[in-house]
């Protein structure tokens, strides 16, 4: 058999990739690449494999053609592709580099900007989207454009965009948003109305019914009560329960509900059964419903946000129908006996209501151990809301050092940088949360990056009050840099008012780009306090510390007779965990001697 000559190998394997027969195609690169080194193949290869759903191969093949070449947007496109379809949040970083190196490449763009409104970053898809709009102006970039202005608060910008560039459009749900945001109620609803006609499209549908109902009320009532004769859709027989319950029209919404609940039983359905009930004052049927719907989902646990509600409704009614031992009493049996960080928070609030403070405490703190994100979060902001500002401090900083997703991050410095609160104020949180932030900036999205950049401008700020010019012009140009484009809490203006300010009042005004920051001069605190604050030390932990910092080495039978305890140990290994989470290499184990394990002081 003649061997098909390489040149013929390489175009039937392009040829196969360009008939969508992938697979193929990538059986003929891997031979091909049996005979030696080919860039061009190396790509289809990889590509080939992204397209088969071997994600794992095609990212090892990506990675290494990155390093390879670099200034390639089709790798860079690619790879982002690859780490999208794995959930993995280096995606972002990927498919902006694809784009910085060719501003041009509309698959690259298209992908980049569907990645974003995948991920509700409208912000940062504004750019990409109006950039592919000015390459392309296909129809839908142009409906995606619509939706990113829409979101970030432009509806009348995205009227505009539709007027100029949606003629082979016609009419789309975006335009009938659009109106909407900008109160054309009527043009909207007759808009939706005509597209439903047309297509037939339960979405349009709902769009009509809504929009009607907010300038002819009992229109839309009739309207509803057409539609569902028609055709009882869930999703339409729940907006009428909902429009019926907002105008109290408790009787005929409790009905609907309840046919309803006939075609569908979701955990929101019967909740909604559950408040009407308590609306209408039929409260033994009421806390029947609410406590066998929380039975259901506690045993379930389907989703925990639901449940959230669910319990938080509950324990509103409760609080307003019985006295404050009896509701605390039913609470426990029906929701706390449960252990699981919802019903462990539920309760702290309930004690909150109650004005219970000592009660609300221990039960956050249960939720923290539950629960070291979810519980810990509102276990500091109870603390900080009591001024324990040490403890809401050490909280933080374990939840800030063990989280890992840029999503939960956020999450974590929306709390700390919230205006309303008072952790701004705890200095060393403040520096690790820019530090945990600047760490994963290639990752974060315009959320994140706002984040970071408002607690560059706390930072700022406070170096400002403390008369440290540099360091608040250093910290400016951090958050200039990071902060997005449309950014909702944050301008450029303030900071360029903090560096006038800073050279105005500067007695001697230096360059700091390119010059090494120096660190300041530490507060004049003792190592030994400032570990035994930063670890919430014991007495007996103390000790050891105090002697090992002196000894620099000690074995077990040397801490024995100094504590006066045989569960040296145990002690040890407590000791060494609680620096370990704090970041700190304080005491290492050296090996086991003739005394017992024997300990090195590696601290300063």
């Amino acid at each position: 058999m003649i061997p098909i000559p390489r040149d013929e190998q390489k175009k039937e394997a392009f040829r196969l990739f360009e008939d969508g027969r992938y697979q193929e195609s990538l059986e003929i690169c891997s031979i091909f690449l049996e005979g030696g080194k080919d860039s061009a193949i190396e790509v289809l290869a990889a590509t080939n494999l992204y397209y088969t759903g071997k994600l794992e191969d095609a990212e090892v093949f990506f990675r290494d053609l990155v390093r390879k070449m670099p200034d390639s947007s089709y790798v860079h496109s690619y790879l982002a592709k690859v780490l999208e379809a794995k959930k993995d949040e280096g995606a972002i970083a990927e498919f902006a580099a694809a784009v910085h190196l060719d501003p041009t490449n509309q698959d690259a763009l298209r992908s980049y900007a569907g990645y974003l409104l995948s991920q509700k970053d409208y912000r940062g898809a504004l750019p990409v989207l109006r950039s592919l709009v000015q390459l392309g102006k296909k129809p839908g970039d142009v409906r995606d454009l619509m939706r990113a202005l829409i979101e970030i608060g432009e509806a009348q910008e995205a009227l505009a965009t539709h007027s100029v560039l949606g003629g082979d459009l016609g009419k789309t749900p975006e335009y009938v948003d659009a109106l909407i945001r900008t109160h054309h109620f009527q043009t909207a609803a007759e808009t939706a109305r005509a597209m439903y006609r047309d297509t037939k499209d339960r979405t349009i549908l709902r769009k009509y019914l809504d929009t009607l109902s907010r300038y002819d009320l009992k229109g839309s009532l009739d309207a509803y009560a057409f539609y569902i004769r028609e055709d009882p859709d869930a999703d339409i027989l729940f907006d009428y329960v909902l429009l019926l319950k907002s105008i109290e029209n408790y009787t005929p919404a409790l009905a609907v509900v309840r046919t309803l609940l006939e075609h569908a039983r979701a955990p929101v359905y019967r909740l909604v059964e559950c408040d009407l009930l308590a609306a209408m004052g039929l409260e033994q049927q009421a806390f029947a419903a609410y406590e066998n719907l929380i039975r259901e989902e506690l045993a379930s646990k389907n989703d925990l946000e639901t449940l959230a509600r669910i319990i938080s409704s509950y324990r509103r009614y409760l609080k307003d129908h019985i006295s404050p031992g009896g509701a605390a009493q039913r609470f426990l049996n029906i929701v706390s006996k449960d252990v699981n960080v919802v019903s462990l928070l539920e309760t702290a609030h309930l004690y909150e209501d109650l004005g219970d403070s000592v009660e609300a405490r221990s039960w956050y703190y249960r939720a923290y151990r539950a629960d070291f994100l979810g519980g810990g979060l509102e276990y500091a902001k109870f603390l900080s809301a009591h001024g324990e500002e040490r403890e809401c401090e050490k909280v933080m900083l374990y939840i800030l050092s063990n989280v890992k997703k840029s999503t939960d991050i956020g999450r974590v410095a929306a709390v700390i940088l919230n205006e309303r609160g008072k952790m701004t104020r705890l200095k060393r949180l403040m520096t690790d949360l820019i530090k945990k932030l600047q760490e994963r900036k290639t990752t974060l999205n315009s959320d994140g990056l706002e984040l970071l950049s408002n607690a560059f401008f706390i930072a700022a700020t406070s170096a400002q009050e403390e008369r440290d010019y540099a360091a608040c012009k250093y910290y400016c140009l951090c958050g200039i840099d990071v902060t997005p484009a449309y950014s909702r809490t944050i301008r450029l203006e303030n900071y360029l008012q903090l560096v006038q300010a800073c050279k105005e009042n500067a007695i001697a005004d230096r360059p700091i780009m390119n010059v090494p920051q120096t660190k300041k001069r530490a507060a004049a605190v003792a190592p030994a306090q400032m570990i035994t604050e930063r670890l919430g030390l014991s007495e007996q932990e103390k000790k050891i510390i105090e002697f090992l910092r002196s000894h620099r080495t000690a074995n077990e039978m040397d801490l024995r007779k100094m504590l006066g305890t045989r569960r040296v140990v145990g002690i040890m290994n407590q000791l060494i965990q609680k620096a370990a989470l704090q970041g700190m290499n304080l005491i290492s184990k050296k090996g086991v001697g003739e005394d017992g394990e024997v300990y090195e002081y590696t601290g300063t």
